[in-house]
């Protein structure tokens, strides 16, 4: 079978072990056996597009989180890079990530504002 049904099956199996699901909830989840989760984990199934969405709801992550290792995306600025780095983070990952960035963004605003009232002033007493 294909090496990018083996990477789609091992984020699964990923990410179902990390929220503690068994195989067997996430078939019931998906309307599907346990065998063929089973299947499609171990990259032996070709999944349809249906089932990847039926999965990564169950999951509770993008069906994209799924296929982000298998798919290859070239990050051509800052902005591509940083949505590369937090695309299969989970929610607390994601909440705590935009507190620090909201944080920076605050920051980075005041000392903005400052530098460009400093500058007035320093224009203003030439």
């Amino acid at each position: 079978m294909n090496l990018l049904y083996k990477r789609f099956g091992n984020r699964v199996r990923e990410k179902r072990v990390m929220i503690d699901m068994s195989q067997e909830t996430l078939a019931e989840k998906c309307d599907v056996s346990t065998s063929y989760i089973g299947l499609v984990e171990r990259g032996e199934r070709k999944p349809s597009l249906e089932i990847v969405l039926r999965i990564a709801n169950a999951l509770s992550v993008t069906p994209n989180s799924l296929t982000m290792d298998s798919i290859k995306h070239k990050a051509t600025n800052n902005k591509d890079k940083l949505v590369l780095m937090i695309n299969d983070f989970d929610d607390t990952q994601i909440n705590t990530t935009f507190e620090i960035v909201n944080q920076i963004h605050s920051y980075i605003k005041k000392d903005t504002k400052k530098a460009a009232c400093d500058d007035i002033d320093e224009l203003l007493s030439d």
